[in-house]
């Protein structure tokens, strides 16, 4: 009985550590998304030069591929499903509650760097991925699933990331 019980308490907590893993694992699946190498998303993260510039209104992204996306890293358990923010920000398109005044590049930096457009940190929960979490093309496609939910204006900073 007691081997049963030591098995049980084993494979729940092996099940609890493989429902983590995906937040904190990679979502590219090495396959090249058809907007990769677009405007703006070439070299160094969040690069604001002239490429960056002309990328943030050329930029495109799958939206089927950005929600697989969302969802391998498990962004909606703190952003929430429709992105307005539950235990972290609004993260929808609305210019005064969520990110809608950033451009992709200040995404990227904010996601690569945790250094928002305002030069501020991002929460201390967020974590910055690198292009081997996630690569340009997958963040690409990111951004574009989050221009395609609904904005929402309610301003939404979540208990995890105290106003700053």
């Amino acid at each position: 009985m007691r081997t049963l019980h030591s098995f049980a308490t084993l494979c729940v907590f092996g099940a609890a550590l493989a429902a983590l893993l995906p937040a904190c694992g990679s979502t590219d699946n090495g396959t090249p998304a058809a907007s990769a190498g677009a405007p703006g998303t070439a070299g160094a993260p969040g690069a604001a030069g002239a490429s960056g510039a002309a990328g943030a209104a050329t930029a495109t992204g799958d939206v089927t591929k950005g929600s697989a996306v969302y969802a391998a890293n498990a962004c909606g358990s703190c952003h929430g499903a429709d992105a307005s923010g539950d235990t972290a920000p609004n993260i929808t398109q609305s210019k005064t509650a969520g990110i809608g005044n950033w451009t992709y590049a200040q995404f990227q930096t904010s996601i690569r760097t945790k250094v928002r457009p305002d030069g501020t940190m991002n929460c201390f929960a967020m974590f910055a991925y690198s292009t081997t979490d996630i690569s340009d093309a997958s963040l690409l496609d990111l951004y574009a699933f989050l221009k395609s939910k609904p904005v929402v204006d309610v301003a939404h900073q979540g208990i995890l990331c105290p106003k700053q």
